[in-house]
């Protein structure tokens, strides 16, 4: 029996080559790739057939097509590129799904909260606690309570200053968001549950970075426990 082989378009190789390229370092962020002529010359293909490859590439999010200057990569991670490839892993669709995630953000915001606690300054200090005030809005609206949970964490991201924590937790903020409605619509005590993120604030003031990873992570195992409620249920 033939195995039937995937022919590719010299739209997708040129693509692939270029991706390629770009990994050897060849070009690296911000830098310009060669003009339309060159690259014309360099595979050998029209233009149009060109374009469509470096549409699919600006499409993705890896470069940015300037009218008039050129093509050129992109200086930082698209976000909303990063975020539709997690798309068909929504977790409402698989529970399985869900634990995974919970376990990503274990894994993710306990490793923020650490690289917060050792590098935060007293300016964001004052952030992080405006971002601990409750109110009774934010208590009756579950979609209030998602926004806040994820917005502590966000800014503990973004005071961590690593730029691949940042853009993988951004791309999880639809998925994050899902859950943690459908965490909030589950609890009897909401204000508890946003209370939650002051011993790790607490923690950070102190910079006391141990204890920032193991208050995170304890954070997020509540979650977890969440998940696994729900599949206990699903068993019986």
């Amino acid at each position: 029996m033939a195995i039937p082989i995937h022919k590719v378009t010299a739209t997708e190789a040129i693509v692939e080559s270029l991706k390629e390229r770009l990994c050897s370092g060849e070009f690296g962020p911000g830098d310009r790739l060669p003009s339309e002529q060159d690259m014309l010359k360099e595979y050998g293909v029209s233009r149009l057939t060109l374009r469509e490859a470096l549409a699919r590439l600006a499409a993705v999010g890896i470069i940015e097509v300037q009218h008039g200057k050129g093509a050129f990569v992109k200086n930082s991670i698209s976000i909303p590129a990063l975020g539709n490839v997690l798309i068909p892993m929504f977790p409402q669709h698989d529970i399985n799904r869900m634990n995974d995630l919970v376990e990503a953000r274990n894994l993710i915001e306990s490793e923020i909260a650490a690289k917060a606690a050792s590098v935060r300054t007293d300016q964001q200090i004052t952030h992080l606690e405006s971002l601990l005030e409750i109110d009774l809005n934010i208590i009756n609206n579950v979609e209030l309570f998602a926004e806040q949970d994820y917005a502590f964490h966000l800014a503990l991201a973004e005071i961590a200053g690593n730029q691949f924590f940042l853009a993988m937790y951004q791309a999880l903020y639809r998925q994050i968001r899902a859950f943690l409605i459908q965490y909030a619509l589950s609890l009897d005590d909401r204000k508890e549950a946003l209370e939650r993120h002051t011993p790790i604030l607490k923690a950070i003031i102190e910079r006391d970075i141990d204890a920032a990873r193991q208050l995170a992570r304890e954070h997020a195992s509540i979650c977890a426990s969440y998940i696994n409620e729900i599949i206990d249920n699903k068993e019986k």
